[in-house]
Parts: structure tokens; C-alpha cells; sequence
């Protein structure tokens, strides 16, 4: 991350927009921030949740505003990074984290259902893109952090199309990176974590026949927003948090064939659970009305508090 001046706090008053703000890593991160007293453009599409994560960050001690943002209409996305500049007179950091989920098997999605997780995922990531990088470009400074996922590097054929995303984000990243190498103080950095316990997959389009949740063992959204607050303060290719994402990242180098295989076979048996739901579960063109963190997918009360605690506690480091 760079900073503007000699704080000992990089986050201190730093001007962030974070997308998908409403729910999961994304309302982690924008309360990690606010425990920072940053300055938050929080967007999202539901209204009345994106209220509700301003009007926390502003309790913990941080300035935010809402922005109902449709991360898949360029103009808005435009109109977001104007009305950070127009507010703070700057940006600093850009988090992309909007995304959504279908799940089933190939070609079981409707074709608008494919076309609108392609929008938010793709589209959405390169909309981001394209105007936080004007900004820095002509501050001469910046942090571009894109959300990816292990399923940008490994695949699940349950969920294929949020497979190709996530690739295709991955790819977006690495693209950025040599564009941006000649200006020190412009970074883009790709966040890739593994499964997370998060509301998405409550929202999914879900086609399996069965309940969809988050894959054994995830981790909490507080954990990825510290991951992403330390890829801000110091900008890397690309990160992942926890200690069996790494071992993935280890194992593919190691062994991409075998491991991609196993990755397969296990994350497309451990993304149902036995429970029989709709036929078509979640809808991917409302916007959710509650804005959670989580999605209480990890067993035992105990263990979710920790893993926010431990988030919250390395996010504040």
C-alpha cells in the first residue's frame, strides 16, 4: 500500500472503494478498514444493506458512504470512482470483491443466469479495473486489489461458469501487473483465496437439488480480509491465506495434473450437503436484503467466533 505521508498507520484516513461491500469478504474488509478510520466507498447493490455496513464502519470509527453500485454497468462503476474523488478527492485503493455463484451441472444454468454471473464476475472485475487504474494513473499512486479464488487455479465442475470467472480474473491480474510495472507507486494484486464461509452461496443459483454451501474446510471472511489488508500494505503478484490454500499452491506446482484432478473430485462431493433443495434456488438478479458476513457453513459456534477473532486481531496488526 502506498501511503501519503509517514503515518504508522497505512490505513489511517486511506481513501478505499469495495465492491461487493454488502456481505461476506467484502463487509469484513470494509469493517477491517473502518477499525483503521479509513474512508470508505462501500458499493454494492442492495440499498438498505450497504446502509447498514456504512452505518457500522462510521460506529468503529471510520467515514463511509453507500453507493448502490451495479458492478456489471461500466457507467456505474464510473459514476462510483467519480463520486470517491468528488468526496475525498482521491482514491488510494480499489478492492473488487462482487461476485456470484451458480451451481449444477454444465449447461443446467439458465442461459441468463450465465450471462449475469459473467457480467458481475468478469465485466465487473474489469469495469474496477479500468477506472481505478485512471485514477492512479493521473495520482501517480494506487492499489488495485482483485478478489479471485483457488478456482481461478484449480477447478470444481459443479460450478464451471464461476470456474471461468475466476480463471478469467486470475488472468486479468497477471495482465494488469507488467501494464503498471514502470509506475513504483501504482500495484495491482490478486487475492486467491480457497473456500470461505460466506453468505454467496445461500444467493447462488442453485441447480445441484441440493443444498449448496461453503466447501470443508473453510475459513472465515475476516481471515481474507486481513490476507487483503496485507497484500495492500505490501502489493504482491498474487496471495492466498490459510494453510491449506498454500499447500494447494505448493502441491500444483509440484504436481499440477494430479492435483487438479483431486482438487475436482473433492470440492464437486463437498459443495452438497445431503439436505434436497428447489429446483432453482437464489436468484442472482435481486439483491440480497441482509448484510452478513458470514454464512455459518463452519461446524460449531466456537469455531466461527475464533476464526473472526483471529481475522479481526490480524487485521488490526
Amino acid at each position: 500500500m502506498t501511503g501519503r505521508s509517514e503515518r504508522s498507520d497505512p490505513f489511517d484516513r486511506v481513501v478505499a472503494v469495495i465492491t461487493g461491500a454488502s456481505s461476506g469478504v467484502g463487509r469484513a474488509t470494509a469493517l477491517a478498514l473502518a477499525d483503521h478510520r479509513g474512508r470508505l466507498v462501500l458499493a454494492a447493490r442492495g440499498t438498505e444493506a450497504l446502509e447498514s455496513v456504512a452505518a457500522e464502519c462510521r460506529a468503529r470509527g471510520g467515514d463511509a458512504i453507500a453507493v448502490p453500485t451495479d458492478v456489471s454497468d461500466p457507467d456505474a462503476v464510473d459514476a462510483l470512482g467519480d463520486t470517491a474523488e468528488a468526496t475525498y478527492g482521491r482514491i488510494d485503493l480499489w478492492i473488487s470483491a462482487a461476485a456470484v455463484l451458480v451451481a449444477g451441472p454444465f449447461g443446467s444454468a439458465t442461459v441468463d443466469e450465465a450471462r449475469r454471473l459473467v457480467a458481475v464476475n468478469v465485466e465487473g472485475s474489469l469495469w474496477s479495473a479500468r477506472r481505478a487504474l485512471r485514477s492512479f494513473e493521473r495520482e501517480e499512486r494506487g492499489t488495485l486489489i482483485l478478489v479471485g479464488s483457488l478456482l481461478g487455479l484449480v477447478p470444481n465442475p459443479l460450478v464451471s461458469e464461476y470456474v471461468m470467472s475466476k480463471f478469467a480474473i486470475r488472468g486479468l491480474a497477471l495482465a494488469l501487473q507488467p501494464v503498471v510495472a514502470g509506475r513504483p507507486d501504482v500495484h495491482v494484486a490478486l487475492m486467491m483465496p480457497g473456500p470461505i464461509d460466506t453468505p454467496m452461496f445461500k444467493h447462488a443459483a442453485n441447480r445441484t437439488g441440493r443444498v449448496v454451501g461453503a466447501i470443508p474446510p473453510s475459513i472465515a471472511p475476516e481471515r481474507v480480509a486481513a490476507g487483503i489488508l496485507a497484500l495492500a500494505r505490501s502489493p504482491h503478484r498474487q496471495r492466498t491465506v490459510g494453510f491449506w490454500p498454500w499447500m494447494m499452491f505448493f502441491a500444483h506446482r509440484i504436481a499440477p495434473g494430479a492435483t487438479e484432478w483431486t482438487v475436482a473430485r473433492y470440492s464437486a462431493a463437498t459443495l452438497t450437503r445431503p439436505q434436497a433443495a428447489a429446483a432453482s434456488s437464489g436468484d442472482l438478479f435481486e439483491p440480497p436484503t441482509e448484510s452478513r458476513t458470514t454464512g455459518d457453513w463452519r461446524w460449531g459456534s466456537w469455531r466461527r467466533d475464533l476464526g473472526a477473532r483471529l481475522g479481526a486481531a490480524l487485521a488490526r496488526s
